[in-house]
């Protein structure tokens, strides 16, 4: 993806800039996509991987591969990114359930889970500054 460059990039999970990037090339498409964006120890984007694809309505993702790469990029932090081919870039309680479930896993690996952002047409929603990534926000 343009503008994210691994080993160079030194991106704030929240920066316009990353934000601007992803809903300029995730929030037109028309099949749900999820990125995987591993951040290394100094915070430098370590790679970007299109983990899954899916249909309009849905992504099929196992968490064992995800949390495989990361591992192998020795990644420190790591943020998912997928988008509702809808227009609508909340949150699914499905979205909820597995970021939750994600964070745990990371947890316990000693991988930071950044965030999971959700892109819909030209709005994104970031789960982490939503509230939704704890399960004490249940």
């Amino acid at each position: 993806m343009a503008g994210l460059v691994p080993g160079c990039s030194r991106i704030r999970p929240l920066s316009r800039r990353l934000l601007e990037t992803l809903v300029t090339h995730l929030g037109c498409l028309r099949c749900e996509v999820m990125l995987e964006l591993p951040f290394d120890a100094e915070g430098r984007l370590a790679g970007q991987v299109t983990c899954t694809t899916g249909g309009v309505a849905a992504i099929r993702a196992g968490y064992a591969p995800l949390l495989q790469r990361a591992l192998k990029q020795k990644a420190a932090g790591l943020m998912l990114v997928h988008n509702h081919p809808s227009g609508d870039p909340l949150p699914s309680r499905a979205d909820v359930i597995a970021t939750r479930r994600l964070s745990a896993l990371c947890e316990a690996a000693r991988i930071e889970l950044l965030d999971h952002i959700v892109v819909g047409g030209r709005s994104a929603v970031s789960m982490r500054r939503a509230g939704l990534m704890s399960r004490a926000a249940a």
